[in-house]
Formats: structure tokens, sequence, C-alpha cells
């Protein structure tokens, strides 16, 4: 069975080992790119990583795209918005509905 992992800073990520998850805190976002190919190997079937993380990897992540596994999950971080992952799954959505589902504000 393929196991999940996550990475990002250790505040992200300190509550997801209880639950059984290979837990990569970095102090830097950038250190992760150390990590990736352990990661992307195929050991792990699911890879969390936070908004700050993706960031740092993002141009490494096109080699796993293809793949089934790992499937890459953007997470937001301690004290992060979202952006980068909410931003991500509008983009998904829209090319598989061919339009945006999100309601904006000023149209309620």
């Amino acid at each position: 069975m393929a196991r999940i992992a996550i990475v990002g800073d250790s505040t992200s990520v300190a509550g997801f080992r209880p639950l059984g998850f290979a837990v990569f805190p970095v102090e830097r976002a950038e250190d992760a790119r150390e990590l990736w190919s352990e990661l992307a190997g195929g050991e792990y079937g699911v890879v969390f990583v936070t908004e700050q993380v993706y960031s740092a990897v993002e141009d490494l992540v096109g080699e796993v795209l293809d793949r089934p596994v790992p499937a890459l999950t953007i997470i937001p971080g301690a004290g992060s918005s979202g952006g980068v992952g909410g931003a991500k799954i509008n983009r998904a959505i829209e090319r598989a509905l061919g339009t945006s589902m999100l309601i904006r504000e000023e149209d309620e």
C-alpha cells in the first residue's frame, strides 16, 4: 500500500504524524527540493505540500503530472490564505467544465 507524505514548515505538518502520514518538516521551502526525488520515487501515493513548498518545487512537479503516483495536493500552510491551492483547484474546474463555478462576492 502506498504511503501518504506531507511536506511543509513544522507548524503546518506537525498534526499529521498521528494520522500515519510520513511527515517531512522543512525549515525553508527550498529544502524540499532535496527531498523531491524521494517523494516522487513511487513509495508515496499522495504527497501533500504547503503552498510555500509548492512554490519552491513547482518546476520539479512537472515530472510527475503524467504519472498516476504520486498525486500531488497543495494545502495552505500555517498562516496562509490558501491562494495557490485555491487557484489550482479553480483552474482544474474550469478545464473540466469549460467555465468557472466560483461565485464572486460582488455577484451575490
